[in-house]
């Protein structure tokens, strides 16, 4: 099957692509690269979703599947990218980088129903969501700040998610002041 170029990719089947083409693995392997990689920050991606969207990247002939025995270890599926899986994973990042996305947030969707809270209970909300805004910015920090072996790529992502985080921080401060809530205390 050719690519055909008009085919787009999810995030989640760009980042398992670009996680085999890096180096053959089985899902748990993959699991455990985004794991290591901090990916979960920014893309929403559980264990069993892992194994979904590689079944389907198999059925678009981006990736292949061999079993593999080792030892009296159950049998494991790995996963290789195809040529056609390269192509697509080099236009997707093409895409990617070039092309805006729209936000879909968590928030929005919360302030979009929060005419049902009272204004105090809807400012409570917020003045939480602060905190953890601030506690994930500090901890986002650190992990640039002590992780000395990472590299360009890996703190790119990082500062970006910190740069996107102390816009959030703002815009909650902003917020709050327009409520007449009093945040010099958090």
């Amino acid at each position: 099957m050719v690519f055909k170029m008009a085919q787009i990719l999810s995030n989640l089947e760009v980042i398992l692509l670009y996680i085999v083409n890096e180096k053959p693995s089985y899902a748990y392997e993959i699991n455990k690269v985004i794991d290591y990689r901090n990916i979960r920050m920014w893309v929403r991606v559980g264990l069993a979703s892992i194994y979904q969207v590689l079944k389907r990247l198999e059925r678009k002939k981006l990736v292949y599947s061999q079993e593999e025995k080792e030892g009296k270890m159950p049998d494991r599926t790995r996963y290789y990218i195809t040529k056609s899986g390269k192509e697509a994973l080099k236009e997707a990042s093409k895409r990617l980088l070039s092309n805006i996305e729209w936000y879909y947030l968590d928030l929005n969707v919360g302030l979009e129903a929060s005419d049902i809270l009272t204004s105090r209970e809807a400012a409570k909300s917020l003045v939480g969501r602060l905190k953890k805004v601030k506690s994930n910015i500090k901890r986002m920090k650190e992990i640039v700040a002590y992780d000395s072996d990472a590299g360009f790529k890996k703190k790119a992502l990082i500062k970006n998610l910190i740069y996107m985080r102390e816009s959030e921080e703002a815009f909650l401060q902003e917020i709050l002041r327009d409520m007449s809530i009093d945040i010099s205390s958090n």
